[in-house]
């Protein structure tokens, strides 16, 4: 019997290389303020203070990517799956979402919630997402610690952090204090 920590899972699959080259490709480009949205008011919204920064991934990153979070996917099902008596497989994440940057300057934070993501799912793509995809880039920060079920998880540099994504598992980034923390979600279905 697992216990609700066990599907929480770290894995370190992307290149050191990569990371820096995806650190150095964006710090070129123009980041935007973080928002939050509320589905049910169909609405999108930015808290006054603290908000950190993010930046969607282009085709070509998200493609550099790729290899690396199927793996990590890919050891994440070998470890919280059990074998399936009507379809003897293992497999149940198909998919991840586009993967979105962040980048937590000091004085930034996330804020603590959960991840009952909606817009990822576009009338073509219909569901909920699964499982939660967080990746380190960089160690050279301090503070923006991840903080799931108030347990501080330690990331280094091309670490994949994975973990369902319910309402069980809420988590959040606390405040940067030195340096700038980059990092990448995405969402598995």
């Amino acid at each position: 019997m697992k216990k609700i920590e066990d599907y929480i899972v770290v894995k370190n699959t992307i290149s050191k290389d990569i990371c820096q080259s995806l650190i150095d490709e964006n710090n070129k480009k123009e980041w935007v303020k973080h928002t939050w949205y509320n589905n049910q008011k169909d609405k999108r919204y930015s808290e006054e203070t603290k908000e950190l920064y993010v930046m969607s991934c282009t085709r070509e990153q998200q493609n550099k990517l790729t290899p690396a979070i199927i793996k990590a996917l890919e050891e994440y099902q070998n470890i919280c799956s059990w074998k399936d008596s009507i379809t003897n497989s293992d497999t149940w994440l198909r998919q991840f979402s586009r993967i979105r940057f962040n980048r937590y300057e000091v004085g930034t934070l996330m804020r603590r919630h959960y991840d009952h993501i909606h817009n990822i799912f576009d009338g073509e793509r219909k569901g909920i997402p699964i499982v939660s995809i967080v990746a380190n880039l960089n160690e050279d920060y301090e503070g923006s610690e991840f903080v799931c079920r108030d347990t501080k998880i330690k990331l280094k540099t091309g670490d994949i952090l994975m973990f369902p994504s319910n309402f069980m598992y809420p988590h959040e980034v606390t405040e940067c204090t030195k340096g700038i923390r980059y990092s990448f979600v995405s969402w598995a279905f």
